[in-house]
Order: structure tokens, then C-alpha cells, then sequence
């Protein structure tokens, strides 16, 4: 009859840990307590509080939730509920809730186990909860593990729907070498792997644009998945292709700037799904380049190169078709269309020295502090601000292989046949070059 039940148990995945065997309690904290924890937050410019709201996505649509929780399904089995647990700091203050606090004490002594430090269940789950409550706004939570790559400060993103296992990938990197001009996949192989360790199911690649400081992986990483996913970009990216196509002088067989390279040039006002019920929009944000897009899937954002961590500010505007007025009103945009609560990811992160690396944030966080474009700067302030700043920002280190690549969807440029030996193929970059007398 034990082995019987070992057996159910196993084949049922519920949990992986079986709470009556554990010795462990969950530490309660009360509404009144909670409430003036998140207070102290208000004045912080990133959050080292977490809420995890373990109900069901219907019990959120029905009956709402506290501002800014992230929802981890409980049901989930116990491989993508640790899964949507992985990318929390275990250092931070992490506070489990549900309706009336059963499953959300189950899920901080998983937790624990899982070697979160400091760890609570709110007493009484929303029931208890005495704060206010904001309407479910078509804004469920995805799973966002993120990739940094430290060597160009670049943030990738694989956000994935934890109940169907359905994923996206956002501005995957290619590796380059510049000394010995060897671009290779190291970065792509770890997102590959990741993915099919959880055996997701990635239906998209998308570039929030075309970057000026890494090389895509998405040709890549799309050639090398089962899915074949779709490869999408702003349809302005047609406009960047034209302005570098004559800067690299580059005929139209080389490079036809259609934008026939992606398989889908996207548009503002596109609405979507991440599996079944995470709803996606997209917004076209530019300023740092004219195909910038900014996409919300779910609670989640990604931005690329238009908002950067509060501390730092904003992208730089002094690219071929930038514009500091173009990037206020983009950023405003979000300002004024995306709830508060909307977890902003950014595209990279240049940390001063006394902090370490950071990609999230809130949009409200940013309203608040972020040092350029906070709800309180007018445009005139922006824009002085960010042109001072451009003036003395030099180029990106790969800037010419990164743009030649990228503009061609991830592909290197054509190879060329040696002069030589009449066999060789050699890929090349090509690097402008201006005389200045003085």
C-alpha cells in the first residue's frame, strides 16, 4: 500500500517536496505588516520586495491582486514552479499569497527549500489583505529568465507562458572576436540549451531593433531550434537599411532594404498571445533608432534601447535618424498606455561602480526616478540633457560588424572569393573611413 501511494505521488508531479514530511513552517506576515513594507519601497528606485501570487490566472481575472505581485501558478508541477521561482534574487524579501493563505504557505516553505533567505506567507492570502486592489488589466505574468553577457552589457530574455511552455526569445547575441575576427555562437548554444532543458516551445525571435553594440543570434538560433520560430522586427527597419545600406555602400543585391530579411515586420497596435491567455501589444517607440519597438507581453516589457535602468536614463539619440524629441514622446507613450506594475526590462545595463548589474524595474519606478525622463522633465529638459550626453559618448566598440550583420537579419555579408587562390571564401566587414585635416 506505501509503495502504492510513493507511485501515485510521483506520477501525479504535484510537488517535489511533500509538505508533511517537512519540519519547516512558513513565517506569516500580516496585511498591516506588509502594507508598510511595501511603503518603505515607494522611495527606493528598484524594489528588493517581492510578492508571488501562486493562484489561478481566473482567480486574478475574477477578483484582482495586489499592485506589482507576480503570478506563479501553484498547480504548476514542481519543475516550471521552481522554473518561475529561478530568476528572483533569494536574497530579497519574498512574500507568497494566495486567496486565504494555504497554498501560498506551501509555497514559502518550497522556498526555503530552495534556499530563499527571506521568506513569508501573508496571513490570510487576499482575503485577509486590507490594501487596495487593482483590477486584473489583460496583464498575466510570463516566466523572463534573462542572459547577460557582460562583455557588450547586453541583457537576452527568454519569456515563456509556465502552464504551456510556449516562449519567446528577445535580442539574442552572436559572440564576437575582434582581435582575431572570429564571431562564434557561445551565447546562442546557452539560450538553446536552456530552452530545451525546460523542452520550451519558442514560436518568436524578436529584435527590439537593430543594434549598434552586438551581433544577432536570432538567424542563428532560429536554424538551429526544431520550431523554426518567426524572426520579427519593426517595419522600419526598411528605413535603417537604407541609410546604412548607402553608408557600408552596399548595392541592392547585397543588401535589398525591404525588410524581406525577417519573416515579420511588425507594426504598432499588433495584439497577440503568449500561449493561451498572456496578451502581447507593441508600441513603436522611436528615438534611439526610427524601428525601435517596445513589446509587453503579459505584466512584462521589453524595450531595447529606449529606457535604461532609472539611474542611468535613457538610450543615446545621435544615431542616423535619432531623436530626442522622438524618444520623450515614445517613452511618455508607455508613460501614459501601460499600467504602473508593468515590469520594464531593459535592453542593457552600465552600472556605476557601487552597484551591481540590474535589468528590471517598474514603469512606476521610472515615472518617479528616472534621472532624464521622469514624469517632472519637460522636453526642453530632456532633450538638453540627453544632447549633452550624446556629445560625449563615443561610437560602440563593434559598431560596423554588428549594424552589417544585423541589417541582413543575422547574416554575415556575402563571402568573397579570394583574388588569390580562385577557392577561398572569406566574409568581410567593411569600416568607412573619412580623412579630417584637422
Amino acid at each position: 500500500m506505501m509503495l502504492r501511494l510513493i507511485i501515485k505521488r510521483n506520477l501525479t508531479n504535484r510537488r517535489f517536496y511533500s509538505t508533511n514530511s517537512m519540519s519547516t513552517t512558513a513565517r506569516q506576515v500580516n496585511a498591516n505588516q506588509l502594507s508598510s513594507w511595501l511603503a518603505t519601497q515607494e522611495s527606493k528606485s528598484h524594489n528588493d520586495l517581492v510578492i508571488i501570487d501562486v493562484r489561478e490566472r481566473n482567480e486574478i481575472e475574477q477578483h484582482g491582486k495586489i499592485k506589482g505581485s507576480l503570478n506563479v501558478p501553484f498547480k504548476l508541477d514542481s519543475i516550471m514552479f521552481s522554473a518561475g521561482l529561478s530568476d528572483l534574487n533569494k536574497h530579497d524579501k519574498i512574500v507568497f499569497q494566495c486567496m486565504s493563505g494555504r497554498r501560498s504557505d506551501e509555497a514559502a516553505i518550497i522556498a526555503q527549500k530552495l534556499g530563499f533567505e527571506d521568506v513569508y506567507s501573508l496571513q490570510g492570502g487576499l482575503k485577509g489583505w486590507k490594501g487596495p486592489i487593482q483590477p486584473f488589466m489583460n496583464n498575466h505574468s510570463p516566466w523572463v529568465h534573462t542572459i547577460f553577457d557582460t562583455e557588450t552589457e547586453t541583457a537576452q530574455y527568454i519569456v515563456t507562458d509556465l502552464e504551456s511552455k510556449e516562449a519567446f526569445i528577445v535580442d539574442p547575441v552572436l559572440n564576437y572576436d575582434p582581435f582575431s575576427s572570429i564571431v562564434h555562437p557561445l551565447l546562442a548554444k546557452t539560450l538553446i540549451q536552456f530552452i530545451e532543458k525546460y523542452q520550451l516551445n519558442v514560436s518568436k525571435i524578436i529584435d527590439t531593433h537593430v543594434h549598434a553594440d552586438h551581433l544577432t543570434a536570432a538567424h542563428y538560433i532560429k536554424n538551429q531550434l526544431p520550431s523554426k520560430p518567426e524572426f520579427w522586427i519593426g517595419k522600419d527597419v526598411t528605413q535603417v537599411q537604407q541609410v546604412f545600406g548607402e553608408k557600408y555602400n552596399l548595392s541592392h543585391d547585397e543588401l535589398n532594404p525591404t525588410g524581406e530579411q525577417f519573416d515579420k515586420l511588425v507594426s504598432e497596435g499588433l495584439q497577440w498571445t503568449l500561449g493561451k491567455d498572456i496578451q502581447c501589444s507593441v508600441l513603436s517607440t522611436p528615438g534611439h533608432t526610427p524601428a525601435c519597438m517596445s513589446y509587453r507581453i503579459g505584466d512584462a516589457a521589453f524595450v531595447g534601447d529606449t529606457l535604461f535602468m532609472p539611474d542611468i536614463g535613457t538610450a543615446r539619440c545621435d544615431f542616423p535618424g535619432g531623436s530626442a524629441e522622438k524618444m520623450y514622446h515614445s517613452i511618455h507613450k508607455m508613460y501614459d498606455n501601460w499600467p504602473d506594475d508593468t515590469r520594464i526590462y531593459v535592453g542593457h545595463d552600465y552600472p556605476p561602480e557601487d552597484r551591481p548589474y540590474r535589468v528590471v524595474t517598474s514603469l512606476e519606478k521610472h515615472k518617479k526616478f528616472n534621472k532624464m525622463i521622469n514624469e517632472s522633465v519637460s522636453l526642453e529638459e530632456y532633450k538638453k540633457l540627453r544632447q549633452e550626453r550624446d556629445s560625449k559618448l563615443k561610437a560602440p566598440r563593434y559598431i560596423h560588424p554588428s549594424i552589417q550583420t544585423n541589417l541582413r537579419g543575422g547574416i554575415l555579408p556575402t563571402p568573397e572569393l579570394s583574388v588569390h587562390d580562385k577557392q577561398t571564401l572569406q566574409h568581410f566587414f567593411k569600416i568607412p573611413v573619412r580623412w579630417k585635416s584637422s
